[in-house]
């Protein structure tokens, strides 16, 4: 049994390595940990640093408050685009022209709805000025045409720290900086199905949309993520690994990359599109890995290459007792608030409860993980409890 065991788990390996996962995976699978510790990162969290973004206010929709596109250009492939459609009521509809991040997308996170499109998108810059244009058929079959032109360069003054208002409420708790932005100028124009919206912003003296160049967002989320544990370290050193299976299909590999006394750095990457590279650091405390922090790289799959130095990524910091802050490359402690952790075998629960800003506070994070026999139920909830 344990043979087969074996073999179907080097089957996956041999399968991961095509899509990610890495080569110096070993001939034989251990099945059963000799320590018993494990550790899952029990938050759902994405960061992307999108090359382009834009976003358009609507003034007059009945149903529709914002457009908003995020491009990230790949090598050797075409651009990877998700344009969110936010309603009045704080919810959003996200269109990607990448089917397997959506199938992905829309397994793991809660509270949105996924819909794949073909989406054209053209970015240029003229005179200085930024011009771009979006095209794409909408959830509701809708043909949506935006003509974005900036008014001035794209400038940091219009960027920063961004407050997302009301959306989503329920699904995300977002930290995004704009680099550099641009508002529009009267030449931007917004059609559906041929009918021509006003641009209108969602605050008074908020311009009616906005361009920007290298916008960064990281993001606990809303969602539902299964871990069947493959395989586990047969001791606690570098270069020993756990892989997990979540309800997709994909892997998830935590590797060891360091052990300096009781302190582990952990270097998480998996084969799904949806999640990315997370460097997380632990401490052995007793019988446990207590978890000290969390760093998103943005790096998707598997990269030969080491992580990307601190403090690149979005960084969620439990080391200190009694507070926790969330980072974003060189900008400390953009979101900070009070920690707490629950446990109730076979389930722990921990809760970041944000106390700046202000708009965060209604964005309670909740991450449980429940042990099922060999696998690990991971759920995580936003907002107020």
């Amino acid at each position: 049994m344990a043979s087969s065991r074996n073999r179907t788990i080097l089957l996956m390996l041999a399968l991961g390595l095509l899509i990610g996962v890495p080569a110096w995976a070993p001939v034989l699978i251990s099945t059963r940990p000799v320590d018993p510790l494990e550790l899952v990162q029990p938050f759902l969290i994405t960061y992307d640093r999108h090359e382009h973004h834009v976003v358009a206010f609507l003034a007059d929709h009945p149903d529709y408050s914002a457009i908003e596109a995020m491009v990230t250009l790949r090598r050797g492939q075409p651009p990877l685009i998700r344009v969110n459609i936010s309603l009045r009521g704080g919810s959003q509809i996200d269109h990607f022209n990448d089917a397997e991040l959506a199938r992905d997308w829309a397994g793991f996170f809660t509270g949105r709805q996924t819909v794949v499109r073909p989406i054209h998108f053209e970015a240029r810059t003229v005179h200085g000025l930024p011009r771009v244009r979006l095209r794409l058929t909408s959830y509701r079959g809708e043909d949506i045409d935006l003509y974005f032109e900036g008014a001035a360069p794209p400038s940091p003054e219009l960027g920063g720290f961004i407050n997302p208002g009301g959306s989503s409420q329920s699904a995300s708790l977002p930290v995004m900086w704009a680099n550099e932005s641009s508002a529009p100028s009267d030449a931007t124009a917004l059609t559906i199905d041929d009918v021509p919206f006003t641009l209108g912003g969602p605050a008074p003296g908020v311009p009616g949309g906005f361009y920007t160049r290298d916008f960064r967002i990281g993001v606990f989320r809303a969602g539902h993520l299964e871990l069947e544990l493959l395989s586990a370290p047969s001791r606690l050193e570098a270069g020993e690994y756990w892989v997990y299976q979540d309800q997709l299909g994909n892997l998830h590999l935590y590797e060891i990359l360091t052990v300096e006394g009781d302190a582990l750095t952990i270097r998480k990457t998996t084969t799904s599109p949806a999640l990315t590279e997370e460097v997380v650091t632990a401490a052995r405390v007793g019988g446990r890995l207590e978890l000290r922090s969390v760093r998103a790289t943005g790096r998707r799959g598997y990269e030969v290459s080491a992580p990307p130095a601190p403090p690149a990524g979005l960084t969620l910091d439990l080391s200190t007792a009694g507070r926790f802050s969330v980072s974003f490359d060189e900008h400390a402690d953009l979101v900070t608030g009070t920690p707490s952790r629950d446990e109730h075998a076979p389930t722990e629960v921990r809760t970041l409860e944000p106390v700046e800003p202000s708009w965060a506070t209604s964005r309670q994070v909740t991450a449980a993980a429940t042990r099922r026999r060999d696998a690990y139920l991971i759920d995580n909830e936003i907002g107020q409890r």
